[in-house]
């Protein structure tokens, strides 16, 4: 948590057009990456944060309750659009980890 608090100190610092969350995200990439941090070291938090996935769900979920008269305006927009960005979001996936197991495949 604290390496995403980072990431937006950094992002609110510099200004940056990207999110502190994806720019935290990047340094736990790399701090992964690097072995500076291990899974075993994140491992609790990881799990902890799996478990209250649901609490951390609650606000954004309430806010669109709240504003439900501006979703019913567009409804069918978001419905094709969430159809359409999650198909996408699959095929783009798959053909990745298709890759990225053919790449493995050929270097044995």
């Amino acid at each position: 948590m604290s390496i995403n608090f980072v990431g937006i100190l950094i992002q609110k610092f510099f200004h940056l057009p990207l999110p502190g969350t994806i720019i935290g995200m990047m340094i736990l990439f790399i701090l992964l990456y690097t072995k500076v941090l291990t899974e075993k070291t994140i491992g609790d938090i990881c799990d902890f944060l799996i478990k209250i996935m649901v609490l951390l769900f609650l606000p954004p979920i309430i806010d669109l309750i709240e504003n439900f008269d501006l979703l019913r305006v567009g409804f069918l927009k978001i419905i094709f659009l969430l159809v359409v960005t999650t198909a996408i979001t699959m095929v783009v996936t798959g053909k990745t980890v298709d890759f990225l197991i053919r790449m493995k495949e050929g270097k044995k």
